[in-house]
């Protein structure tokens, strides 16, 4: 309890949000939980000691700007495909340099790979990177394509407010609107996305981090460019995009237990 109130104090208190925001990555934390094997579960808890993946969520937005994890981390919080929706290396290189979350989830898994022979403080940051990038490369606002890397940095306003960004809105604004829900209510909007029956989650955890980019990618694609700089958004533009939004936090709750499962299931 003590932990979820000093969470709603930064919430209410205005601490900078990327990503989907606290709602969406505590929500994709949530569900993903719910879905860990046993031994996955049992696993992680020895690093974790006990601590709810949901409150490592949003630790990347948190670090982002504070050394040296503004430089170690940098780039992790997005990637990138070709105009058709091909995450490759070559085009993750030319881009970014390979400085993206697909990137760096092939690392994480590579480097967890054999668990007694990592520090436990590397496995444990691994945990909190694994935990927030799956969420942020679900958020359209973090899907760039090679002809289109604009992330939504350009005002817009939002039920009359101005909003600084379009990003913001995706961040958190549209599904806050759209759900009905404020950042502590996570637990329930997970209850509500949690729905999908296991031949559905087999279906979307399929392969690993290039895999579901991709997935997420084919999703996102057709909204690109459809919101001018400058543009009014209100009802509308929630009822066309909460249905993506939701989609997406599902998608990235299956596959982040997806992730933690492969890693720590052994």
């Amino acid at each position: 309890m003590k932990r979820t109130l000093i969470f709603v104090l930064l919430c209410l208190l205005g601490v900078p949000s990327f990503g989907w925001g606290r709602l969406g990555h505590a929500t994709i934390a949530e569900i993903a939980e719910r879905h860990l094997t046993k031994r996955a579960k049992q696993n992680i808890e020895r690093y974790t000691k006990g601590t709810p993946l949901w409150e490592y969520s949003h630790w990347m937005d948190d670090v982002v700007k504070t050394p040296p994890y503004d430089v170690k981390l940098a780039g992790w919080h997005a990637s990138v495909c070709t105009p058709d929706c091909k995450c490759t290396p070559a085009v993750r290189l030319e881009v970014r340099g390979l400085r993206d979350a697909v990137s760096a989830m092939e690392f994480w898994r590579e480097c967890l790979s054999d668990l007694e022979s990592v520090p436990d403080s590397t496995v444990l940051l691994g945990i909190k990177c694994i935990i927030h990038m799956v969420g942020d490369f679900h958020c359209p606002a973090h899907v760039r394509f090679s002809d289109n890397v604009n992330d939504l940095k350009y005002p817009v306003s939002f039920f009359g407010k101005p909003m600084d960004t379009l990003h913001r809105v995706w961040d958190s604004k549209l599904i806050e609107r759209g759900s009905g829900l404020v950042f502590a209510d996570f637990r329930e909007y997970a209850t509500r996305l949690d729905t999908w029956s296991r031949k559905d989650i087999r279906r979307a955890t399929k392969g690993w981090a290039r895999e579901w980019f991709e997935d997420c990618a084919r999703d996102v694609r057709p909204i690109v460019g459809t919101v001018p700089q400058g543009a009014e958004l209100g009802q509308e533009f929630v009822e066309q995009n909460i249905g993506l939004a939701e989609l997406e936090l599902r998608k990235a709750g299956y596959q982040l237990a997806k992730a933690l499962n492969v890693i720590f299931g052994k």
